[in-house]
């Protein structure tokens, strides 16, 4: 039998307190270097990375808000392109980033909520791998006709596609675009029924409303204006909670009699899941700040977006919402891309 002396257990038990205590050292001496860093946040250039090719409005709205957060930051924050896949390719490398503030991502419904919806093999997900930072800006998008048809409110548009649903063609700017979504929405909440004529992109799909190739087009405020104004376009509703302040006489479907359906565009600031609260808060509150500045209010509003701000926490509901929200209407619709 083996006896364990005083001497021994003496040495054992100082020998187990010197690592005990050699641990809690570099604990302390980790923490408080993570800390100073947090505090000196930030002391090298920011990267915010856009999934969309330069020139485009998300493209020109995040390079409008990066200037402003560069000024209030100090350090440049630094616009990297990479699209590709919808937006998807941007959205899945900014979410594999260390989570220490110095990469951001410009996300935007398409990315954190209507792509994650129509596929499951993103290489991301909108609320796991990243933490919200701030809503930037909110585009409400619009229900046109083409201006021939005997149409001019609400009801006269559900009236009109009742009777003939065999002759009502809507454009989109592709499959499982926020266009093509909004109106798959209404439809199914009117209870109407058309068909969808897919284009490459939001130019043609408005075009082919205004040549009369189609009947009616779900779009941004802003890119219908110009059709609109000429009258090659009949603005109807507005898909939104609220009035557009950009088309203020433009009742909501809910003002019209109708059941409300929303499908507004919103774009925004996350970061990679798990960057520390304190980077997150400094972030948020710079860029709620910018938001309030003349010159940055006007380059959004000429892109047809309503500068917004927010907390991290009302973000992030938006997000989980409209995640849900076109997850259904993607699965009403039998849509999947994978």
């Amino acid at each position: 039998m083996t006896v364990l002396c005083v001497n021994d257990l003496t040495g054992s038990l100082m020998r187990i307190r010197r690592a005990l205590l050699a641990s809690l050292f570099l604990f302390s001496m980790g923490h408080s270097m993570a800390q100073e860093a947090v505090s000196r946040y930030p002391s090298r250039p920011v990267r915010l990375v856009v999934p969309f090719p330069p020139g485009g409005p998300t493209d020109i709205a995040a390079r409008a808000v990066a200037q402003k957060l560069s000024e209030k930051l100090g350090q440049p924050v630094v616009i990297d392109n990479k699209p590709g896949a919808g937006g998807s390719l941007g959205a899945a490398e900014a979410a594999r980033a260390p989570a220490d503030g110095y990469t951001l991502f410009y996300g935007s419904t398409s990315t954190l909520a209507v792509n994650p919806a129509l596929s499951r093999k993103l290489g991301y997900h909108p609320v796991k791998d990243f933490t919200p930072v701030s809503l930037v800006a909110l585009g409400p998008q619009i229900l046109v006709v083409n201006s021939g048809l005997p149409i001019s409110n609400a009801k006269e548009f559900v009236d009109y596609v009742k009777k003939n649903p065999a002759l009502v063609n809507y454009s989109s700017a592709g499959e499982g675009s926020l266009g093509h979504l909004a109106a798959e929405l209404l439809l199914d909440t009117l209870g109407l029924k058309a068909t969808h004529v897919p284009y490459k992109g939001g130019a043609p799909a408005i075009s082919a409303v205004a040549s009369g190739e189609t009947q009616f087009v779900v779009d941004a405020v802003g890119t219908t204006a110009a059709f609109v104004k000429s009258g090659r376009l009949k603005a109807i509703a507005v898909l939104s909670e609220s009035r557009s302040v950009f088309a203020p006489e433009l009742p909501t479907l809910a003002e019209s009699g109708l059941t409300n359906v929303t499908g507004d565009f919103w774009s925004g600031i996350v970061v990679p899941a798990g960057t520390p609260p304190a980077i997150i808060d400094k972030l948020s509150l710079e860029i709620r700040e910018a938001l309030k500045q003349a010159d940055l209010v006007s380059n959004l509003k000429k892109l047809g977006a309503d500068p917004q701000g927010s907390s991290s926490a009302e973000f992030a509901n938006r997000i989980q919402a409209d995640g849900r929200k076109w997850s259904a209407a993607v699965a009403k619709a039998g849509l999947k891309v994978e």
